[in-house]
């Protein structure tokens, strides 16, 4: 089960940055339709294209989100 262990706040409101446990990296960029909304990158820098991993880190960015109140 993946966890967030950092997530950047760069841009408040525009860009935020979550670093999972496995070394993956999933950039949000706020201002983009919910389509093109996301980014998810591997731990070696490769982009992650497989909608099951891509639920994955997602479910594990919504529990980050509802533990720490971040809307």
């Amino acid at each position: 089960m993946l966890n967030v262990t950092g997530a950047l706040y760069q841009q408040p409101g525009t860009l935020h940055e979550y670093h999972l446990s496995d070394g993956s990296t999933v950039v949000e960029r706020l201002t983009l339709p919910s389509v093109s909304r996301w980014q998810f990158w591997d731990n070696m820098n490769h982009r992650v294209y497989k909608k099951t991993r891509q639920t994955e880190m997602k479910a594990a960015i919504e529990r980050h989100k509802k533990k720490w109140g971040c809307a």
